[in-house]
């Protein structure tokens, strides 16, 4: 799609960046299952996710613009290590998720279970990325991903990314990510995926 802008996010977009990935994602396997539906109730709960993390912990926002309309959103932010060693126990795993139905608890499980599997070598973190089901399959997310590897490799950076959908892992193999780990979260299986520095 040629009329698509790749540009950095602006001062003040944050909230219709934040709707844009909501939309984007509300269909997400994790997202259902962590929110437990995927209706409006459970899109707002997402926006509301996304603004906090876009204003509080922005990183890198790169949006893709049609007529003047974020379409399209990927973050990265820069990891200089994970929080949690791999072989660190967690209590959050070891609870019956069947047990965890209130909404911040079900979150801050699904988030603890990611950030365990987050490598401690230095890294580039991707996501979210998203764009609006109706610009789906238009290359956009093949440009904002281009644009991103383009700007890792010109500083040496790996990368790595969360997943929940096998289509989405075939879409970041063809950026040479690979899959590296996986894990079942609320009976969605996660994929962890990682991408070496290209010298």
């Amino acid at each position: 799609m040629n009329d698509v802008d790749l540009v950095a996010i602006a001062a003040g977009e944050e909230y219709q960046a934040a709707k844009a990935l909501s939309i984007a994602m509300l269909s997400n396997p994790i997202h259902i299952a962590v929110l437990q539906g995927q209706g409006e109730t459970e899109r707002q709960h997402l926006e509301a996710m996304f603004s906090s993390m876009l204003k509080e912990r922005p990183g890198e926002v790169s949006v893709a613009k049609h007529e003047g309309a974020i379409v399209g959103v990927l973050r990265s932010y820069r990891c200089r290590r994970g929080q949690l060693s791999h072989d660190q126990p967690s209590q959050d795993r070891e609870a019956d998720e069947a047990e965890v139905s209130d909404i911040e608890a079900r979150i801050e499980h699904w988030i603890n279970d990611w950030a365990e599997r987050d490598p401690l070598e230095p890294h580039r973190h991707l996501g979210p990325v998203g764009v609006l089901p109706q610009f789906q399959r238009l290359g956009i997310g093949s440009k904002m991903m281009e644009r991103f590897c383009e700007q890792v490799d010109a500083n040496h950076e790996p990368a790595f990314l969360e997943t929940d959908t096998l289509v989405n892992v075939r879409f970041y193999e063809k950026f040479r990510f690979r899959s590296i780990d996986e894990t079942l979260v609320f009976g969605i299986k996660n994929f962890f995926m990682w991408r070496p520095g290209q010298k």
